[in-house]
C-alpha cells in the first residue's frame, strides 16, 4: 500500500514539476500609473490656484456661477464655492474642489489639460474663451503641477 502512494506522489511531484516549467512567465511590461495619478499641491491649490484662477472675475463671470460648473452644472469640472475655512488637511468642500480640478489637470503636460484647453479656447467652452493660451492662469496651472 505504501508503494502506490509512494509512486502516486512522485507523479503528482513530477506532473507539477512538468506543468510549472511548461507555463512561462507573461511579461506585461511595466505597471501602469495609478488613474489620475496628478496629485498636485493641495497648499498651492488654495494660495493660488483657486484664487487666481478659478475663482477669478473674468468679466463678471466666475468658473463657479450658476449654468457654468455649479453643483448643479453635470459638467466634469464641478467647483461650487468652498464655504469652510481653506486648509490643509483639505476639508471635505475644498477636497472635492481640488478632486474636480486634479481630474482634468495633466501633471506630465499641464498646457493639454482640459482645466486649460477649455478656457483658452483650444476646445469649445460654453464660457467662451476666458484665458490667454500664454495668459498667468496657464502658468500657474504649470507651477502647481510642478509645486512640492
Amino acid at each position: 500500500m505504501r508503494v502506490p502512494m509512494f509512486r502516486a506522489l512522485i507523479f503528482l511531484v513530477a506532473g507539477l514539476l512538468i506543468l510549472g516549467a511548461a507555463c512561462d512567465t507573461v511579461d506585461l511590461g511595466p505597471l501602469p500609473a495609478d488613474v489620475n495619478a496628478c496629485r498636485p499641491s493641495q497648499q498651492f491649490f488654495l494660495d493660488h490656484v483657486w484664487p487666481e484662477f478659478l475663482a477669478k472675475d473674468y468679466g463678471g463671470k466666475h468658473c463657479y456661477d450658476a449654468n457654468c460648473h455649479d453643483a448643479a452644472s453635470r459638467q466634469a469640472l464641478t467647483i461650487p464655492p468652498p464655504t469652510s475655512p481653506p486648509m490643509v488637511p483639505l476639508p471635505p468642500d475644498w477636497a472635492m474642489v481640488y478632486r474636480s480640478a486634479t481630474e482634468q489637470t495633466q501633471c506630465t503636460n499641464a498646457e493639454a489639460s482640459a482645466l486649460v484647453t477649455h478656457p483658452d479656447g483650444q476646445v469649445t467652452h460654453g464660457g467662451g474663451m476666458l484665458i490667454s493660451p500664454t495668459g498667468p492662469e496657464v502658468t500657474i496651472v504649470k507651477m502647481w503641477v510642478t509645486a512640492p
